[in-house]
């Protein structure tokens, strides 16, 4: 579970002063971590305005709280994402992972 702690620590870092924004940014990024460790990204690709402000942008640029993706091969990307979600996500993660 995210603690407010752990949010003023993120608001900090980064010069987010609102703190539902900061917490927001906290969420998106722990989520593309997740979908990196699982091997979802290895099929989809990150794309879109959230995108450009993780990757090049930073903390500075318009927040959004969409992420976009789009499929890299010839496969049905519905099934990536929720064959996905139902091998991996059921699987709770242990204490070190935390």
């Amino acid at each position: 579970m995210l603690t407010q702690t752990q949010v003023r620590r993120y608001s900090a870092q980064s010069g987010h002063r609102d703190m539902m924004i900061a917490e927001k940014e906290v969420v998106l990024t722990f989520l593309l971590q997740l979908l990196s460790e699982r091997g979802i990204l290895g099929r989809l690709a990150f794309k879109g305005g959230t995108c450009l402000r993780k990757m090049f942008i930073g903390s500075q640029g318009r927040f959004s709280t969409d992420l976009d993706f789009t499929g890299l091969g010839e496969h049905d990307h519905e099934d990536v994402i929720l064959r996905g979600c139902d091998e991996n996500w059921r699987r709770r993660p242990n204490r070190s992972e935390l």
